[in-house]
């Protein structure tokens, strides 16, 4: 299984997606977030989505799922 590091949702990539990283720091409702992982799950039986997970002070929760929209993944690589 590979590592998604960042994810652009939209079909005008770049400039017209909007981009997910890992890593990435944010705030929401006045409070700060960072996104923990993005993970390529099933959500209903035979339904696949991209998972984007936030994580604050004291926990992580799912923050958004992406279905049937165009996407470009980028892998977290690694070379030895």
């Amino acid at each position: 299984m590979s590592i998604i590091r960042k994810l652009s949702v939209g079909k005008d990539y770049p400039n017209g997606s909007i981009h997910y990283q890992v890593g990435k720091q944010m705030n929401l409702m006045s409070r700060p977030y960072t996104i923990s992982a993005i993970l390529y799950e099933e959500i209903n039986k035979g339904c696949m989505a991209y998972c984007i997970y936030i994580e604050g002070e004291h926990s992580t929760v799912l923050w958004k799922q992406v279905v049937d929209m165009p996407v470009h993944v980028e892998l977290d690589i690694t070379f030895d």
